[in-house]
């Protein structure tokens, strides 16, 4: 990279990045990104405003000055957001969660704010940032930002960097998330079995789809069934996403009236073939450098279900994203809702309140509900 040209000895003494052409007009030159703006003919007003834009883009690059030092720069939002990532990552939630608040973190430091004291961040700049995140992505995700900045904020007050009950972000409206991904129903669950009963050599994605609907599990603890996981008459479950501190035991007996009353037993007697493997759900035959036998990757439970789904030519709504894997489980809540009731769909799930499971049950609208007379 050439070496920036000096200036005229008489403009020595002028701001960086200030300009003056043919004309007697002053102009800025951005750095940042190339961009010219005019500045006027006087000289101390042109220099004055050159002044002030270094210094801001200095400050957006992360340089702290002496005033943002004499008003508290070690408390910045943006030094605070390390030491938040420290301590949900010790609150031992899992590698993804950390690796998706990492992910929001890295957006909140770039926030007009995040080099504000976090004792000086107000309700209004916080607003007008979620505001602006809305805009600039989507609802869902500004709404991700304001939790995120909510629990940011909390752990400051604890650790005595803002005063108690006057985190900036619980007094704003909360946005709410419109969740653009299509639910499953029953008949189009049906059809993308049927599909994967069509491919012999991928017959394990139907077994791990009927499991998914039976036992309620998402696709983490269905790749990580084993036949030895089965005993005493129960599978045995301890949840990926809680760490294994979720511990289900799920009767192979329990069925849904929906699927003309087929079993959890029934399927694994199915994934008994004659293929010997530990695992419940196993390839039947190689593909790449999988034996048969061999766990599918977790993965390729989200490829088989889109490759099926598609194959079902399964429509999804204007303005919708199509279901995913992770949908079976929604159904199975509303399933076994309808048949068993919502305290027993919370059970099966394992969630700890009734508010997560009801999130499951809502079909959002693609459901008829009957009304009974009598």
């Amino acid at each position: 990279m050439a070496a920036a040209r000096r200036r005229i000895a008489s403009r020595r003494s002028w701001p960086a990045n200030l300009y003056l052409n043919s004309k007697g007009y002053y102009w800025y030159r951005n750095p940042a990104d190339g961009s010219v703006w005019g500045l006027g003919r006087e000289f101390k007003e042109a220099a004055a405003q050159a002044r002030v834009a270094n210094a801001e883009l200095e400050r957006r690059k992360g340089a702290v000055g002496l005033i943002q030092r004499i008003d508290g720069a070690d408390d910045t939002l943006i030094v605070f957001c390390d030491e938040y990532e420290k301590i949900y990552t010790e609150r031992g939630n899992t590698r993804k969660s950390v690796m998706t608040v990492q992910t929001y973190l890295r957006t909140i430091k770039k926030a007009p704010f995040a080099q504000t004291s976090i004792s000086k961040i107000t309700p209004k700049q916080v607003a007008d940032y979620i505001a602006a995140e809305e805009k600039r992505v989507s609802g869902s995700h500004s709404s991700q930002i304001q939790t995120r900045l909510i629990d940011i904020f909390n752990e400051a007050i604890g650790a005595g960097k803002l005063e108690a009950g006057k985190n900036p972000a619980i007094a704003i409206r909360r946005r709410k998330s419109v969740v653009k991904r299509e639910r499953l129903s029953l008949d189009e669950f049906k059809k993308i079995v049927a599909k994967a009963r069509e491919n012999l050599g991928m017959s394990w994605a139907a077994r791990a789809f009927l499991l998914a609907l039976l036992t309620g599990q998402r696709r983490e603890d269905i790749k990580k069934m084993k036949f030895s996981d089965i005993k005493d008459g129960f599978l045995w479950v301890e949840q990926s996403k809680s760490k294994g501190q979720t511990k289900l035991k799920i009767p192979v007996t329990l069925g849904l009236a929906a699927l003309d009353g087929l079993t959890i037993e029934e399927v694994i007697r199915e994934c008994r073939d004659a293929i010997l493997s530990k695992h419940v759900i196993h390839h039947v035959m190689s593909k790449g450098t999988a034996k048969p036998g061999d766990s599918p990757k977790l993965g390729g439970f989200t490829t088989a279900f889109v490759k099926f789904r598609e194959l079902a030519e399964i429509e999804t709504t204007e303005g919708k994203t199509p279901p995913s894997f992770h949908e079976i489980r929604s159904l199975a809540a509303r399933l076994y809702g309808n048949e068993r009731g919502a305290d027993f769909a919370q059970a099966l799930l394992g969630h700890k309140n009734a508010q997560m499971t009801a999130l499951y049950r809502d079909s959002r609208g693609t459901e008829w509900s009957e009304v009974k007379v009598g």
